[in-house]
């Protein structure tokens, strides 16, 4: 990225001193565009976000053209050798290059993909179009031309991490925005191509593919017409999910429904298969998660009523069920090797930790290795596994919906890029295979943009190097510094409230914000009651170890050099508190002068630092109004205050409720915003 913004600022400069060559190419408004006419769908899908970036930028519509113009300037959309040119094509998985041509520029891939790659390149090497341009809710700046230098060529090789992965889940304020219009539900597969990543991780079939004609899920259909590849997440085997089981009887095999239990095989693996034949049938492009869990995100056990009850024999039914889909692909496909992939996600983690689950040698299945729950960081599965070469992956949540980031972005690139760097150094070799969980994306932009970034670019990627050239990129080489060092001293601002246990590893444990909103239940609860104790954080009901919990909030006094739970937390909102308002200050400075990236800055940055600063300080009142017992009138103050700034922190989000993202936070349930105030609100009105 470092190196595209630079040569951005080198077109730039050329285009202000007017540099003159007669083999120099001047790309104006009305370029003329050609597609090879053995281009795929998802090539063309993807020239025509160029034409809508031509035209965005230069205020003139550019066409497509059926012949190739024997003169350019022209713009040459061409895969692998079908465009001769005066560069020969180039090689290796999604590699691309651009360069001038005799007037014409030519976007070159050696794959499909590698060219959907070389034309969003030049959206943003040559017109200005950031990856991210539709969520900084600003349009590309207008440009009058661009020249381009007769000898330019760019080429980018092969990624390092082989797929790259989103997993829009829990999409609570994502998805209901979704609704509202075709560019809502679609921007963010666009976005994914821009950041160079290629596979979505979802569905195969939803509810529309259990009738004729059988379609693909409309997930997996857009990512196919996008030129990317389909696999399932932790719980969707095969890209089935149990929601449409009686769909398939009722509708394709016109059947009773089975019993959906463990006994009955021969009906899983009947409807199992059938989702190998939607995909086939509908030519998806897919990594095949193989595994057993229940439908949703909860253990086997919790779901199929005749589950054995003892570690080892549900290891032994998950062993017995992955041979079984294995069996299946390769009969199936007629592939001794599909490309498979096994998520050990949660239980399954616990079983391989403790060497109960014998994971199957295949030399195609990946091992999807998960960073620890509620925390980010690698778990113990990885750390101990013995690697021989196996091909390797792993999954990271930026988002939580139940402990971790939610409403602002909190582990940050630095903590990214340590896990990341941790799990391929385990290996022995090159991952293969990355995911990123950030379902609402739009808090997590800047983590996604950096994720993508590492995996294509693993060996010179640095984190504090990426936070320069990205606030370079969106808010300008005037500020970009500045703002960079905010970012850093935001994800610094997090509260640590246990210290880590892994030498070497920042950060890894954080109070981030959805710990802030299970903290103000907690205390209400107790205030609601009359209760008082020391340690209100106790007995979370979400800490249940008989279903695998390691520990909700993780708050340890002692590590705080105190002495309970309510000094931790007083001094830990304390320290944030600090942190936050020299952050919310340097950022109201910034603010009024920055001449681009504005709202953005106000949305991903500013933004998150009030609305965690208003959040620390609310409850940082809360737990002193705990503390007062029985002293009323300043419980009443405490409480008051404590309101104050958590309907602040509600109106925060409300001012990045602006166009493009009206009502985002319309249905926000997760953190429970509303909910939460009405209870402060109501418990304050029975201190009057």
């Amino acid at each position: 990225m470092k190196r595209f913004i630079l040569f951005l600022h080198f077109l730039t400069a050329c285009a202000i001193t007017q540099i003159v060559d007669g083999q120099d190419i001047q790309v104006r408004g009305k370029i003329s565009v050609y597609i090879h006419p053995d281009e795929t769908g998802p090539v063309r899908r993807a020239v025509t976000d160029l034409l809508r970036d031509l035209n965005t930028v230069f205020g003139e519509p550019s066409s497509l053209v059926n012949k190739m113009p024997a003169t350019g300037p022209v713009i040459i959309v061409a895969t692998g050798n079908r465009y001769k040119g005066n560069w020969p094509s180039v090689n290796g998985w999604e590699a691309h290059q651009l360069y001038a041509d005799k007037g014409k520029i030519i976007l070159n891939g050696a794959d499909v993909r590698g060219t959907i790659y070389a034309v969003y390149s030049f959206s943003e090497m040559m017109l200005g179009v950031k990856p991210l341009w539709f969520w900084t809710a600003e349009k590309p700046a207008h440009k009058d031309k661009v020249l381009i230098k007769a000898n330019f060529r760019k080429v980018v090789a092969s990624p390092y991490v082989k797929y790259r992965t989103w997993l829009p889940n829990d999409t609570d304020l994502l998805g209901p925005w979704q609704k509202l219009s075709k560019e809502n539900y679609e921007v963010f597969y666009e976005t994914m191509l821009r950041l160079k990543l290629n596979t979505l991780e979802g569905i195969s079939a939803d509810k529309e593919s259990f009738n004729p004609p059988f379609p693909a899920g409309k997930d997996a259909t857009i990512a196919q017409e996008r030129g990317m590849l389909n696999t399932g997440h932790h719980l969707n085997i095969l890209g089935s999910t149990y929601t449409y089981w009686d769909d398939y009887w009722k509708n394709v095999r016109h059947l009773p429904e089975p019993a959906l239990t463990i006994a009955n095989k021969e009906a899983l693996r009947d409807y199992w298969s059938y989702h190998i034949d939607v995909s086939t049938k509908n030519n998806l492009e897919v990594i095949w998660l193989v595994g057993f869990r229940g439908n949703r995100d909860i253990p086997f056990w919790e779901f199929f009523p005749d589950a054995p009850a003892d570690a080892k024999s549900r290891a032994k039914v998950i062993e017995e069920m992955i041979n079984l889909q294995i069996s299946l692909l390769k009969e199936k496909l007629n592939d001794p090797h599909p490309q498979m992939r096994l998520t050990l996600y949660n239980e399954m983690s616990n079983l391989v930790a403790d060497g109960l689950l014998q994971l199957p040698k295949e030399p195609s299945l990946i091992l999807n290795f998960v960073a620890a729950r509620r925390d980010h960081f690698p778990a113990q599965d990885i750390r101990t596994h013995s690697f021989s070469g196996e091909p390797t992956g792993y999954y990271m949540n930026f988002q939580f919906t139940s402990t971790g980031s939610h409403m602002a972005q909190a582990e940050g690139p630095r903590k990214m890029e340590q896990n990341f760097r941790m799990v391929d150094s385990l290996s022995g070799k090159k991952m293969i295979f990355s995911v990123v969980n950030a379902g609402n994306m739009r808090e997590h932009l800047l983590e996604l943009s950096a994720n993508a970034d590492l995996l294509w670019n693993f060996n010179s990627f640095n984190a504090h190097s990426f936070l320069r050239s990205f606030s370079n990129q969106y808010f300008g080489t005037e500020s970009g510094q500045q703002i960079a060092q905010l970012y850093e001293d935001f994800f610094n601002s997090y509260w640590q409230q246990k210290k880590g246990d892994l030498p070497g590893f920042e950060r890894q444990y954080l109070f981030q914000d959805l710990r802030y909103a299970r903290s103000f239940e907690m205390l209400l609860s107790d205030l609601e009651k009359g209760k008082y104790t020391t340690s209100p954080l106790d007995n979370n009901p979400l800490d249940d170890p008989s279903k695998g919990s390691v520990g909700y909030f993780r708050v340890v006094p002692t590590d705080n050099g105190v002495s309970n739970q309510l000094e931790a937390l007083i001094k830990g909102t304390n320290a944030s508190i600090a942190k936050l308002e020299k952050i919310t200050t340097k950022a109201d400075q910034l603010y009024p002068k920055l001449l681009e990236g504005k709202i953005f800055f106000d949305d991903n940055l500013r933004g998150q630092a009030y609305l965690m600063l208003h959040l620390n300080r609310s409850l940082n009142y809360l737990v002193l109004a705990y503390q007062s017992k029985d002293d009323q009138k300043a419980k009443r103050q405490l409480v008051q205050e404590s309101l104050q700034e958590f309907h602040a922190a509600q109106q925060r989000l409300t001012e990045s409720e602006h166009p493009p993202f009206n009502g985002w936070y319309a249905s926000e349930t997760k953190f429970g915003m509303k909910s939460i105030e009405q209870r402060l609100s109501s418990f304050y009105d029975t201190l009057k």
